[in-house]
């Protein structure tokens, strides 16, 4: 039995659910009045929380009054730098008209037919399952982040009969001998919003732009494969011309589409790569400060998660710069020999515009590949280094 062949909105099904996990909804999908009202009131007050907990993140550091030692001002770099990182890639989903437009366009070029979904192998680029436990495993770290502390606290209450009344972040003080408890509660609501909003825009960009990159990706295979497949002859020389004429309209299509990405997603990816790269030193440098805690074993695993985070990213950008010149090769391999003249300066056309690669870019120059990745990873490392010398 065929399995059955994923449609665009199966496609669309993941990214849009990880946004609504903060009210955010990317494709304006029709909803009741009733829904859209709750869909908005938990969207408020998501950023307004994590507008308050920036608000007095930066009271606490221009006050400079708690951040006393070491394990403190790498615990505010780490997260000065993971605030940027996220707002930066929710400033850039704040692009509803541009995103729906991409997707619009990328909606109309997906293959309809079962046959050409086969032909594409469209399921070949569903988003696999490792990719999906990675966003559930990336999700649920920073989520052990949050209500780490308070796990603490309930671990201490059984052994030695004490409420710690731990809470994930520095800047919020509370003493419980002088402070009620629902002040407690309020602080873990705001840092629970808090983090949510943080911890949904930072992945959830990344998955919006891997989900278009993916799709171009897949014709571009498209097109290398049907150039592999068919065989030209001067006996039906309209039909071959037609055939290739829709291949050059359509190279020419992905191009657009891949330069509609890069400007919608390429001004902010510069800063949030260097963001991203700043907070995985940052948490490394804390934990191995902290040590073995529950709070360590934690942000290992988150590390791990942002570092595949990058490497998805820097991955799919090699891929379509890969791709978009192997369609030069399908060319040089296609077999044109007894093709008509007017049918090879088509083919002509398409080897010229090969020639200048198709990329994902950060702000117009620095194309993503495994190359970026490899010298990111490398600095980070450097960095690492260089941090627990100055500490040691």
């Amino acid at each position: 039995m065929e399995p059955v062949q994923y449609s665009y909105e199966d496609f669309a099904r993941l990214p849009t659910t990880v946004f609504w996990i903060m009210g955010y909804d990317m494709l304006g999908v029709p909803k009741t009045r009733s829904r859209r009202i709750l869909y908005w009131i938990y969207r408020f007050l998501c950023l307004a929380s994590h507008g308050v907990c920036v608000g007095v993140m930066v009271f606490r550091m221009v006050e400079a009054k708690t951040i006393d030692n070491v394990s403190l001002i790498m615990r505010y770099a780490t997260l000065v730098t993971y605030i940027i990182n996220s707002d930066t890639k929710f400033a850039t989903v704040l692009q509803g008209s541009a995103i729906q437009s991409l997707n619009s366009k990328l909606a109309e070029l997906y293959p309809k037919t079962t046959l050409d979904r086969i032909y594409h192998r469209v399921n070949d680029h569903y988003w696999t399952k490792s990719f999906v436990y990675l966003v559930i495993i990336y999700i649920g770290s920073s989520i052990m982040v949050v209500i780490g502390p308070i796990i603490t606290s309930i671990i201490a209450y059984f052994t030695h009969n004490v409420f710690t009344y731990m809470h994930c972040y520095p800047y919020f003080l509370y003493d419980p001998e002088k402070d009620p408890v629902w002040i407690y509660i309020g602080i873990y609501a705001l840092e629970w919003l808090h983090s949510t909003q943080m911890v949904i825009s930072n992945i959830g960009a990344d998955i919006w732009l891997l989900y278009f990159q993916v799709q171009i990706n897949l014709h571009f295979r498209g097109i290398i494969r049907s150039l592999e497949d068919h065989k030209p002859s001067v006996k039906h020389d309209q039909e071959d011309r037609k055939f290739i004429a829709k291949i050059v309209d359509k190279q020419v299509h992905l191009v657009s589409l891949q330069n509609d990405l890069n400007g919608i997603f390429g001004k902010s990816l510069l800063l949030s790569l260097l963001t991203t790269a700043a907070v995985i030193c940052t948490v490394a440098v804390y934990t191995l400060i902290q040590g073995p805690t529950l709070e360590g074993f934690t942000y290992v695993i988150f590390i791990g998660t942002s570092v595949m985070q990058v490497y998805l990213v820097c991955y799919y950008g090699q891929q379509v710069l890969d791709l978009s010149g192997e369609v030069a090769h399908a060319v040089y391999n296609h077999d044109f020999h007894d093709a008509s003249i007017a049918y090879k300066r088509y083919l002509l056309i398409i080897i010229i515009r090969a020639q200048q690669p198709v990329e994902l870019n950060a702000m117009g120059y620095l194309s993503i590949s495994l190359d970026t990745f490899k010298q990111l990873m490398s600095v980070s490392y450097r960095v690492i280094t260089m941090l627990m010398q100055m500490i040691q």
